[in-house]
């Protein structure tokens, strides 16, 4: 057995407790090999995978990890085995990003990047740091703290936008960042779409609390949609850049590049009057605010330039003639990288 691989895989389904087989299957080609989860279970480390609790460590499983020195123990309690699922999608997405998702406390969120889950903050003995706030995860990115939260069609569940807008605040104070932001996760973009946009049960008159949808619709913080998928990988490794709009733009457009801040556009191509914003984010609501801008400003047409997944989501709700899309080739994160300079996405 390759133990490096294994004390990997191992550790991750250890801190997630209950992994869904979904998310295995969807990440089998990069996290989740076949050979290592054959090779897990070979040596008693892995239970076979179970159609209500998913993939979980043996007791073996958990000493290796002690021996390994990662403390991880056995868990008892199963009760919410759902939400596990889906608090897994959003752990193995960001270690598939390349993000840390191993963080345990505030204070190492204050230090670096990385990815805080919630129920590692709620497993910490005589500490209420998340009170009764509903974010499955915080996430840090340069100057940029995200509120995580994973939504599906036909969830029931409901938020106190104050609470959460005065922790995320609180949160970005403490660690010295400049920008707040929502995050909602899912299985794909038009399941996260679906999930803030259907009808919903109204919340008690006296509450406090509104279903996600109104609570998205009420956010004053930028709102991105990441699907925990190899698209949602790929989107996350924009993100780790510092500055990344800035440097796609000087990837796509080099020194021609001509930015409108007025407009909320990523480029203005005066010729044609067309405006194009990037989309390679999900910054959802930023589509609604350029569009607003541009058509005062007597822009004709909203290119919106994403990738391929991106783009088939968009066109269902951005239609012509006033929108259409671009395709972002993949290697976009290459070309930010090396600074070369190529023609518009046209």
């Amino acid at each position: 057995m390759a133990m490096r691989n294994a004390k990997e895989v191992a550790r991750l389904i250890g801190w997630c407790r209950n992994v869904g087989d979904a998310c295995v299957r969807r990440y089998a080609g990069t996290v989740f090999r076949a050979s290592t989860m054959e090779d897990l279970q070979k040596e008693k480390l892995l239970k076979a995978c179970d159609p209500v609790y998913g993939w979980r460590l043996t007791r073996k499983g958990y000493r290796f990890l002690q021996d390994s020195g990662i403390p991880l123990q056995p868990d008892l309690h199963t009760q919410r085995v759902g939400r596990r699922f889906e608090h897994a999608e959003i752990v193995v997405t960001m270690y598939a990003a390349g993000i840390n998702p191993y963080l345990t406390a505030m204070e190492e969120l204050r230090r670096r990047d990385g990815y805080l889950p919630a129920f590692a903050l709620r497993a910490r003995r005589g500490q209420q740091v998340m009170g009764n706030n509903q974010m499955a995860g915080l996430l840090r990115l340069h100057d940029t703290v995200y509120a995580v939260y994973y939504v599906s069609p036909g969830m029931d569940r409901v938020v106190n936008p104050a609470r959460e807008a005065d922790f995320l605040q609180g949160v970005c104070t403490g660690a010295g960042c400049a920008h707040g932001a929502l995050l909602f996760c899912g299985s794909d973009y038009t399941s996260i779409h679906t999930a803030l946009h259907e009808p919903s049960k109204a919340a008690p008159a006296r509450s406090r609390c509104v279903s996600y949808g109104r609570f998205y619709r009420m956010a004053q913080e930028p709102c991105f949609y990441l699907p925990c998928s190899a698209q949602g990988v790929r989107q996350l490794r924009i993100l780790k850049h510092a500055d990344y709009r800035a440097k796609m733009c000087r990837a796509l457009w080099g020194c021609s590049s001509y930015m409108d801040s007025d407009a909320c556009a990523d480029w203005i191509d005066p010729k044609s009057h067309t405006a194009f914003l990037l989309m390679a984010d999900m910054d959802i609501r930023r589509i609604e605010e350029a569009a607003h801008q541009i058509r005062r400003e007597g822009y004709q047409r909203l290119v919106l330039a994403g990738f391929q997944e991106q783009n088939r989501f968009l066109k269902q709700y951005y239609r012509p003639p006033f929108y259409s899309s671009a395709t972002l080739s993949t290697d976009i994160l290459d070309r930010m990288k090396d600074g070369d300079r190529h023609a518009p996405p046209v």
